[in-house]
């Protein structure tokens, strides 16, 4: 399975709620009308955030984060095939002028791979009420196999130095990047915002109980300032509190 993810802005002139009523309602309704090869389309609404650190003095980078959009295809073909179809090309990607900032849009093309958790709980939908998406950029020069090996692990020790993070965090799946679309990505916007190496996507019970990411992001940049373990930037890096939505699933 492959996947698309799209951080996306809102555009000028939209309130937040104004926007996530209508890529839900009325964007969500123009691509069931015709999902032609999609798997599952998800959206994850944004209730909280933060951008780089608390040792810069000025933000470096676009802080408005209002969704990020997920989008499932059992084949690299399939997506190809929904990119191209008329519906979409005429229908779908013309209603983002009405919503999105393409200026600043945020996509990469992923797989998942899943990350062991020591509370699991259910997955998605069933009762998992709220999700982290932690965006990360590789460090200066790491090859992609490398980032990913280190960003495993040290998801692995971060767990293990917060209790409070491995009592609250119930799935987790890193999202890594496949390089060989980026040069697609262009297409649907932000074509000067860099490409992430990866999004960490962790489940939580609630939005009470989501602000454990933050003992865990602590012990990942305790983990990053070694030069050791070191593997990804942090300053470029963000995290997004959201709701999961699903817009459609494929019977």
């Amino acid at each position: 399975m492959i996947k698309m993810m799209a951080a996306i802005c809102r555009r000028p002139g939209m309130t937040h709620a104004e926007y996530l009523a209508y890529v839900r309602d009325v964007h969500g309704a123009i691509t069931r009308e015709n999902p032609v090869t999609l798997r599952r389309y998800d959206q994850n609404h944004v209730f909280d955030a933060a951008f780089g650190t608390g040792a810069e003095a000025a933000h470096t980078m676009t802080v408005s984060r209002d969704s990020v959009t997920e989008l499932y295809w059992d084949h690299a073909e399939d997506m190809a095939a929904t990119f191209a179809h008329e519906h979409v090309r005429t229908r779908v990607g013309p209603d983002g002028a009405n919503f999105s900032d393409t200026s600043v849009a945020l996509s990469v093309v992923v797989v998942e791979v899943a990350q062991p958790v020591v509370n699991a709980g259910p997955g998605p939908g069933v009762g998992v009420g709220a999700k982290v998406l932690h965006y990360l950029r590789a460090a200066q020069g790491m090859a992609l196999p490398e980032f990913f090996e280190r960003w495993a692990r040290a998801h692995a020790r971060a767990l293990a130095a917060s209790r409070t993070a491995a009592a609250a965090v119930r799935r987790c799946v890193h999202n890594r990047q496949v390089a060989e679309f980026n040069p697609m990505l262009a297409y649907f916007g932000g074509k000067d915002v860099p490409i992430y190496e990866g999004v960490a996507s962790l489940w939580f019970d609630d939005a009470a109980s989501v602000g454990a990411f933050r003992d865990y992001e602590r012990a990942l940049l305790e983990i990053n300032a070694d030069p050791a373990t070191a593997f990804y930037r942090p300053e470029q890096s963000f995290f997004l509190y959201a709701t999961e939505v699903n817009i459609y699933q494929r019977r």
